[in-house]
């Protein structure tokens, strides 16, 4: 059970009166910073509808209180699984004012699945919709508030603000990113506001500015989203999300996929005869493939293609790959990534040792910007010394310039075979991979 770990303080850093948190070191103090300089400006478009930043925080604000009063206290896990980004963004607010912990389920999850992480967290609170309320019908352990009930809103208005929000502080959880192994939800990466907004912060500096918008083709609460509406809210823009079109591109805006939607887009964009011209596509997730980035090139030759490795659902990036606009790409044997900022990437074998260069094994990283501990994890010794050593599962080598080729898949399968595989060179690396690969 992880409830007991997230019922501990998971890091000192309940704010004292005498050091208030800044009004944008959290990420729902950011975002009401933004809404106070222009409460009528989007924060999310879906389809016809908007919601504005002023009004989100309005809202958010009084769910806040409300989950106050229903008994959620400092750090305490709360489930969003949410159908409309609109929900989803006032339930995320609304979660970190309270000084909870967001614990996002993606919308089309089975109810089984979706229960499931809730146990894995030990949340007792769910905020849904009409939509997505049935996963929670036969619940009984667990309050549940649906958030398109006109009745609830009606309650919540009538009472008073909580004086006591906002309650978060920038080295408190604000996330729990549930982690599926083994085809099962059995742990979760806790994500600090600290380390979501450096994170957010190093993207902009390489990228510049997201601009007016952000689009994403995404349904709520899946990790490319939540990587997109909060890199638009450190812009003061909008989320534009268009979950139901088939390309959802703009001609110079910044649009987000995973490797895999994007190819599917990609395909559709090649059969249009005048396509739209993105000023920046950002892929996070799995590691995009050189066939993906070349025809990235062919389709949109004037667009800057950043790629964000970010395994198993923990949005942060890891290593981040970045292939200017007309650049001629170089085919070959696997990905290579560098590590993001504030990362330190490694290749481990089979003891957890560190590998040398051009020894296969698999990738692990740790550092400020990611998450600082994986609930349910108990295999990490050093888990203090610099955050959480994460397991990217997946197989790679160190070349001599300090990158990182990624091999292919290969987690726990890759480290049984990795005391063998060092000792083998190279090709005997590559070959055990691809056997931890085919074994899967």
């Amino acid at each position: 059970m992880l409830s007991a770990g997230l019922r501990e303080p998971v890091r000192p850093g309940t704010r004292r009166r005498d050091q208030p948190a800044g009004p944008d070191r959290t990420l729902d103090g950011l975002f009401t910073r933004a809404a106070r300089r222009h409460p009528l400006a989007v924060a999310v478009r879906e389809g016809p509808h908007t919601l504005s930043y002023g009004k989100a925080d309005l809202l958010s604000t009084r769910l806040a209180t409300a989950l106050l009063s229903g008994g959620v206290q400092l750090g305490d896990p709360v489930v969003v699984h949410c159908a409309d980004h609109r929900q989803a963004l006032v339930a995320h607010l609304a979660v970190m004012k309270a000084g909870g912990v967001c614990v996002p389920v993606p919308r089309d999850l089975p109810a089984g699945q979706a229960r499931r992480i809730a146990v894995v967290s030990g949340a007792e609170t769910v905020l849904c919709g009409r939509a997505t309320r049935e996963a929670w019908e036969h619940d009984r352990r667990r309050r549940r508030l649906v958030l398109d009930d006109p009745e609830l809103w009606k309650r919540l208005a009538a009472r008073p603000v909580d004086r006591a929000l906002p309650r978060s502080a920038p080295a408190e959880s604000a996330y729990l990113l549930a982690a599926e192994t083994g085809g099962a939800w059995s742990s979760g990466h806790l994500v600090d506001h600290r380390a979501w907004l450096l994170a957010m912060a190093a993207r902009s500096a390489q990228t510049g500015p997201t601009g007016r918008r952000v689009v994403v083709a995404e349904h709520p609460t899946g990790p490319v989203t939540l990587s997109a509406m909060w890199w638009a809210f450190g812009s003061g823009g909008t989320l534009d999300a268009r979950p139901e079109e088939p390309v959802a591109a703009v001609d110079r805006g910044v649009v987000v996929y995973d490797a895999e939607e994007y190819a599917r887009v990609l395909d559709a964009l090649a059969r249009e005869p005048r396509p739209p011209r993105p000023r920046l596509v950002l892929l996070v997730g799995a590691p995009c493939p050189p066939e993906l980035v070349a025809r990235h090139v062919d389709t949109l030759p004037t667009t800057v293609l950043r790629a964000e490795f970010a395994p198993g659902g923990s949005v942060l990036p890891w290593a981040v790959s970045t292939y200017p606009a007309g650049q001629d790409t170089v085919s070959g044997a696997g990905p290579v990534i560098g590590a993001a900022p504030g990362v330190r990437l490694s290749v481990r074998g089979a003891l957890g040792e560190n590998l040398g260069t051009g020894q296969t094994g698999e990738v692990c990283a740790r550092g400020r910007t990611l998450p600082f501990d994986v609930i349910g994890n108990s295999s990490d010794p050093d888990s203090g010394r610099g955050g959480a050593l994460l397991r990217s599962g997946f197989a790679g080598r160190r070349n001599p310039d300090g990158g990182v080729v990624l091999t292919g898949p290969g987690g726990a399968a890759t480290r049984r075979d990795g005391a063998a595989a060092s000792r083998g060179g190279t090709a005997n690396h590559e070959a055990a991979a691809r056997r931890a690969a085919a074994s899967r």
